[in-house]
């Protein structure tokens, strides 16, 4: 199955993709991304979306609001229809993006999404030794700049993480809120379970039913040979990964995909609210200063699309949903965070918190795996659906842990496919050299996309003021393997994930690793940490610089000023073991349950 942008972009990128192999297969699949993308820029102006939400909302300086939240993706667009569900409230979104584009709700399309004007697309800084291997050297921060976020943006995965995630989270905050038990009931809220075998099996009870977002397997057939490879190794085939105890296994992931289209936060939670007089959506506005009184948040400073500078104001609280990069960009602008840095920006300080510290991703990268010969005909990509077969690993080094080491996603993409090589250039965006050895063993044969990466990498960075101009980017610095912990344990764990090469299944299909020519010698210990560094990138799990127990308080209080909350990934102290989005869905709910309690 070939992910198509169009029978255009199909025909220039699949049909001619051998023609191409000796000259540069990744130039070509950039060059033909890019003519898609200015033609989606196009129908973008149309806002064929924009039936589905509030209209804009034509802001007047100096009003008053009950609740000012400050970002509306993901779990900002929660918190807007949890508020206002409450007609009493008076609750204003703003939103430095607009409405998602028409190509966000069909999944076929995410690879294209990258670099575009609802992409932050902010970058890392080159720190001269991980990322090498990406294009320009650095990590291309993706993010979602709209309504839904990266909601809108991601891969739609949906994962609650282990429960040893949460009881993690209690220990530290010394407050058993955040217990697994404890969260669970606000996952269930989230989740509307559609899949008809999950439905009648015991992890039904683990998952809502009437939630907001509709989550649903997508099993291929040709999944079972995958998940069979690994049990071979002793990885049990698990119907979900969800669980009270473990969620070690192989499994076919739950999907936020519903009704033929992307499950985001902006589809399932904005759009019911579009009939709500109370709530207020301001889009291609910026929030660029949060106003503090004698330590109090009383409102915001808002810069509109036409260049106009407002203050309005929140009798109750301003709540920040901005997401683990500008979350604590904005927080450091008005005066929270770092006072070394602040006062090297010139900044009044009002509260000395370590904003902006802590910056986590998943340490993530990619192996191919060249798998049998095929010439046979690929039909058509379906676009209500993700593009190939796709099954998941989670797996412990340490047979007696219950709790993943590392996660595995592995995408199956049929030969000559388009789809791999855009998710080499232009989500991963791996060098030419890179994808253009992937494109050269994709010929006539398919390849096994692993996406490998850490669940609890130690590393940490830090996202700091470039300036104190609001519209210029923060500087990010990943921090990856900056503990070499982390170096080793990736070593560890692509050694154990590589041992399937030499399962009964592989071997009889002639499975072979896909040389990058990057790491010189056999696939032992050495080749593989070469091979950890070499290949370093993201996973796009940003979280953290706003950390419970450091900057906010168990209730997503900001430490020393009142009224101020945050509800996003930056609030979480360690990552969890999955994609994050589902976490941050529930961090909203969490936030919406705090202030209605309040």
């Amino acid at each position: 199955m070939n992910l198509a942008l169009s029978s255009g972009l199909e025909n220039g990128l699949s049909t001619s993709l051998a023609e191409h192999i000796m000259a540069d297969a990744t130039a070509d699949t950039l060059a033909a991304i890019n003519t898609v993308q200015a033609a989606l820029n196009v129908i973008a102006t149309l806002q064929l979306t924009a039936f589905r939400y509030p209209p804009d909302y034509a802001l007047k300086n100096g009003t008053n609001y009950d609740y000012i939240i400050v970002g509306g993706g993901t779990a900002g667009s929660v918190l807007a229809y949890r508020l206002s569900s409450d007609c009493k409230n008076k609750v204003l979104l703003v939103e430095a993006g607009s409405y998602p584009p028409f190509e966000s709700e069909l999944p076929l399309m995410f690879t294209t999404m990258s670099k575009m004007p609802y992409d932050y697309d902010t970058s890392s800084v080159n720190d001269n030794y991980t990322a090498q291997n990406l294009q320009d050297h650095i990590v291309s921060l993706t993010q979602g700049k709209m309504l839904g976020g990266s909601s809108n943006i991601g891969h739609m995965v949906h994962v609650q993480g282990d429960p040893h995630d949460y009881n993690n989270w209690a220990n530290i905050l010394r407050d058993d809120t955040w217990a697994y038990k404890n969260v669970l009931p606000y996952f269930k809220k989230l989740e509307n379970l559609t899949d008809p075998g999950l439905l009648a099996s015991k992890y039904a009870d683990l998952h809502g039913i009437d939630g907001m977002i509709k989550i649903a397997r997508q099993i291929a057939d040709v999944d079972c040979f995958y998940k069979k490879a690994f049990q071979e190794l002793g990885h049990k085939i698990v119907a979900d990964t969800t669980s009270f105890t473990s969620s070690l296994g192989v499994t076919n992931p739950l999907l936020e995909i519903g009704d033929n289209l992307r499950q985001s936060s902006s589809l399932c939670y904005l759009a019911p609210a579009k009939s709500l007089s109370n709530l207020c959506v301001a889009l291609s506005t910026t929030a660029t200063k949060i106003l503090i009184k004698n330590k109090i948040a009383v409102g915001v400073q808002v810069v509109t699309s036409s260049g106009e500078t407002l203050e309005l104001y929140a009798n109750k609280e301003v709540i920040v949903s901005a997401g683990a990069i500008h979350t604590p960009q904005l927080l450091m602008l008005s005066g929270i965070g770092p006072k070394s840095h602040l006062e090297e920006k010139g900044i009044s300080v009002i509260a000395d918190l370590p904003v902006g510290e802590n910056f986590m991703d998943h340490t993530g990268l990619a192996v191919a795996i060249q798998m049998e010969s095929d010439t046979s005909t690929v039909p058509a990509p379906n676009p209500f659906k993700f593009p190939v077969p796709m099954t998941a690993l989670y797996a412990a080094l340490n047979s007696s842990q219950t709790y993943p080491d590392y996660q595995g996603i592995f995408l199956l993409f049929p030969h000559d496919s388009a789809a791999l090589m855009q998710f080499c250039a232009n989500s991963f965006k791996y060098s030419h050299d890179v994808c253009n050895k992937f494109a050269a063993a994709n010929v006539g044969r398919t390849v096994l996309f692993a996406v490998h990466n850490l669940m609890m990498p130690k590393s940490r960075g830090k996202v700091l003021l470039a300036s104190t101009d609001p519209s210029i980017e923060p500087l990010v610095y990943t921090g990856t393997y900056t503990n070499e912990y982390d170096l080793d344990l990736m070593t560890d764990t692509l050694m154990d994930f590589a041992r399937v090469l030499k399962t009964k299944r592989f071997k009889a299909r002639n499975a072979t690793l896909v040389d990058t020519g990057l790491c010189p010698g056999l696939h032992d210990r050495e080749f593989w940490k070469c091979y950890s560094l070499a290949m370093s990138a993201t996973l796009w799990h940003y979280a953290g610089t706003a950390a419970m127990g450091k900057v906010v308080d168990s209730d997503l209080l900001v430490k020393g000023v009142r009224k101020l909350r945050i509800a996003d990934a930056s609030v979480m102290p360690t990552l969890v073991s999955g994609n994050i989005n589902a976490a941050v869905t529930m961090i909203g709910e969490r936030a919406a349950g705090f202030i209605n309690d309040d």
